[in-house]
């Protein structure tokens, strides 16, 4: 989300490879099925527009996850410098690194946060009994958490609540609306990594501190202070 427009391509790919050799998550933007559109069309006509038109995601859940997946897919296939051609009308600046964020926030974020929800639900399935290993599989959309014999398995060892975790998070967001937007994205940021830490197998207790005292050092009003210190209370045992 934060790379230079002149790396973009090459960031975008590795975040691509990732997702492919990331079965749980791989797994999950297959089951969604394939996207229709046709997207040499689609690319030609954001393309000449000169910031005329974006890109159709969609209606559903579903719809969104397997058309921007394909559209990143076709930007790395066909080596398309974004900030040329069709991430002119994702911002109104004529700064290429402004059209390459607003791209970001609004065509790679939708499918960032799909997977969030999605890992999220997976990580409070599997905090039911933290000792047990599990088959996770989806179907239609839906997660299916198992304990027999896996071919795709992970274990809770960090003995966190995702419920409660998720609920403690959401209430740092609501008291943080109305922070300048500087201010608001490291807190998004931050709030993002607690999350993906917190409920990973192996979370990294570095990045955890680094994300915790990046939210610890916003002053904003009081409830936002008091949310951030009952979710640094929280995650006291990891970090």
């Amino acid at each position: 989300m934060q790379a230079d427009f002149s790396d973009y391509s090459d960031v975008l790919s590795k975040f691509l490879n990732y997702i492919t050799n990331t079965a749980i998550i791989s797994d999950y933007i297959t089951d969604c099925g394939s996207c229709t559109q046709n997207l040499d069309e689609e690319f030609k006509e954001v393309a000449t527009s000169y910031g005329r038109c974006i890109f159709t995601l969609g209606n559903t859940d579903e719809e969104e996850i397997r058309n921007v997946y394909a559209i990143l897919n076709y930007i790395v296939a066909h080596n398309i410098e974004i900030h040329f051609t069709i991430a002119q009308g994702y911002a109104s600046s004529n700064k290429y690194q402004d059209q390459v964020k607003g791209f970001n926030n609004r065509v790679v974020m939708v499918l960032i946060r799909h997977i969030e929800r999605y890992l999220t639900k997976v990580g409070i399935d599997m905090g039911l009994d933290e000792k047990n290993t599990y088959t996770i599989t989806v179907h239609n959309g839906q997660v299916n958490v198992a304990n027999d014999n896996a071919t795709i398995t992970a274990v809770n060892n960090s003995g966190i609540d995702g419920a409660t975790l998720t609920d403690l998070i959401q209430k740092v967001r609501t008291t943080a609306q109305g922070l300048p937007s500087d201010e608001a994205e490291i807190v998004s940021d931050s709030l993002e990594t607690i999350e993906a830490e917190a409920l990973s197998e192996h979370p990294k207790k570095g990045l955890l501190r680094t994300a915790i005292a990046g939210i610890k050092a916003i002053k904003g009003p009081v409830e936002f202070v008091a949310a951030v210190a009952t979710l640094v209370q929280f995650l006291g045992g990891m970090i």
